[in-house]
């Protein structure tokens, strides 16, 4: 309980904030767009999408009578038109070429009630972004899973869109932290809940069925998953020591994989047969890398001494590294992009607690926490673009997945 208490005490740190915004000069595509019906919410949500995206360039214009009629000389300096109409929970989008004089889209977007309207949104944007081709986003129509404090010892699990717009809570009652998604589409995550000792849920978010997967006593909290191989990395605890395990979903076997006196915590799969996890074998908390055929164990990072998260895609290494030392005030934890095979550090954020890392599954957008004044934001990093943005919740956010 000693370590659960330390890292949870990492979680609830306050930050103050610093917004960072830098615009590459490229020209980019230019798309007018006309509505026939609408909503000023679709809207407004397009206009985000196409913020954070940073592929294309977009003019919102006025109502227009019908999707069909262009008349091309009316939009004179402008690549692309695109129309879209709402009605009874169905959006159409007309997506048409103005240099070509061709449609590339033609699309019905249907949802179950208005409150799902950034998901529609946010599948409108990705076929945008594919059709002007450019790489694909496919991370923009993800659904986060958090857990929030509602107060002591009491946490609740929701989802919601990368914007934070569109919110569910899942569960509620107890002390629910660390969702983790279960499978790659997204019907299923685990979770912990403390119970008389801290017991591993399976639970699918459409139809609300909860399977107990095991409990142990200390720590106990899913860090990675294997989607492909049905295998999961676990944090345990069972003798006060933490230590990462690996379980396999489908034969229930569990495996120890690391054996320190110390501690050692988040485990990240990485490549074949290898893991990242964090330890404080050298005295501070550090990044170390185990290869699971024969064993051994080296330091990855050597650029700051306290790393307490870590997200990895390929050979670049995100980590959250803590550069101030306040015995009775708030610390300072900024990420550091690292380039495993090069000397090459990238610094992400600057100031504030920026926490718990995590790689869209192409590697071109990194999503982390950032705390302040008892309030939490998800940030999204555009890699490439050199873009950041930040969508604000009114709680603490707990931990998070995407």
């Amino acid at each position: 309980m000693r370590i659960l208490f330390l890292l949870v005490a990492f979680l609830y740190l306050n930050a103050s904030e610093l917004q960072i915004t830098k615009y590459i000069t490229n020209q980019k595509p230019k798309i007018y767009v006309e509505y026939v019906n609408s909503n000023p919410k679709l809207i407004h949500m397009l206009k985000i999408d196409t913020t954070i995206i940073s592929h294309y360039d977009m003019k919102i214009g006025e109502k227009t009578k019908n999707l069909t009629n262009i008349n091309i000389t009316k939009y004179k300096g402008y690549n692309y038109l695109l129309r879209i109409d709402y009605q009874n929970k169905t959006l159409t989008a007309l997506l048409y070429n103005l240099v070509n004089k061709k449609t590339e889209l033609y699309k019905r977007y249907k949802i179950p009630n208005f409150n799902s309207y950034p998901f529609m949104i946010h599948a409108l944007s990705y076929d945008i972004n594919s059709k002007l081709g450019f790489e694909p986003i496919s991370w923009i129509k993800k659904k986060i899973v958090y857990s929030v404090n509602i107060a002591p010892k009491e946490n609740d699990i929701f989802i919601t869109d990368i914007t934070l717009t569109y919110r569910k809570r899942l569960i509620a009652g107890g002390f629910n932290i660390f969702p983790k998604w279960a499978n790659k589409s997204q019907t299923e995550i685990y979770y912990t809940k403390y119970l008389r000792a801290p017991t591993l849920f399976k639970y699918n978010i459409y139809t609300g069925k909860k399977t107990r997967i095991m409990s142990s006593n200390g720590m106990l909290i899913v860090s990675d998953v294997d989607f492909d191989n049905h295998k999961l990395l676990l944090t345990l605890a069972p003798n006060d020591q933490p230590d990462i395990y690996e379980y396999d979903s489908n034969s229930r076997a569990l495996k120890k994989l690391t054996d320190y006196t110390g501690i050692d915590v988040n485990g990240q799969f990485y490549g074949d047969d290898n893991i990242l996890f964090i330890s404080n074998r050298l005295g501070n908390p550090n990044v170390y890398q185990k290869n699971l055929d024969n064993g051994i164990v080296k330091k990855v990072i050597y650029y700051s001494k306290n790393q307490i998260s870590l997200a990895a895609h390929n050979d670049n290494i995100v980590i959250s590294s803590r550069e101030t030392n306040n015995a009775f005030g708030n610390n300072t934890f900024n990420l550091l992009l690292i380039n495993k095979n090069s000397d090459s550090v990238k610094r992400l954020t600057f100031g504030g607690q920026n926490m718990l890392p995590v790689f869209s599954n192409d590697g071109s957008t990194l999503f982390f926490i950032k705390e302040y004044n008892f309030n939490s934001k998800i940030g999204i990093i555009r890699l490439k673009e050199n873009k950041i943005f930040y969508f604000r919740l009114s709680k603490i956010i707990q931990s998070f997945d995407c």
